[in-house]
């Protein structure tokens, strides 16, 4: 089962980076929560459902004239938890002015579709919250 969540957590990365939302959505089960800091410029939130998270979906691409993430690292923390480490690189629409952010997620699976995800800016705190320590 980890290695199918691995490559739900790719085919997600590779919907968004395409800005397929209903490809991105339908990884996800129908009741999701996902929780967010949308640019992290405020608390998180979190997204229920998969019509929240296409709202999220749209808020995050939105801003930007071009949004990349790239998977930089996948760990798994048991049969239905992973750790991913992502980077993401952005050119803003308006003022062409490009950023970098790294970030770490914990996604939880039920059957291979992400039920719930919680973003970290700490690499530690993701592992903690997905029950590994280092």
């Amino acid at each position: 089962m980890p290695q199918e969540n691995a490559e739900s957590i790719r085919r997600a990365v590779e919907a968004f980076n395409r800005g397929d939302a209903d490809a991105f959505v339908a990884l996800a089960q129908p009741d999701v929560e996902w929780e967010d800091a949308v640019f992290w410029s405020e608390r998180s939130k979190v997204f229920r459902g998969r019509a929240a998270l296409r709202d999220w979906f749209a808020q995050v691409q939105e801003p930007w004239e071009s949004i990349q993430i790239a998977v930089e690292e996948i760990l798994e923390a048991g049969d239905d938890r992973l750790v991913v480490g992502l980077g993401l690189t952005a050119r803003g629409s308006g003022s062409g002015a490009e950023t970098q952010q790294r970030a770490w997620q914990v996604n939880w699976f039920i059957e291979g579709l992400t039920a719930k995800r919680r973003v970290f800016r700490d690499r530690d705190e993701a592992l903690e919250a997905a029950g590994l320590s280092e």
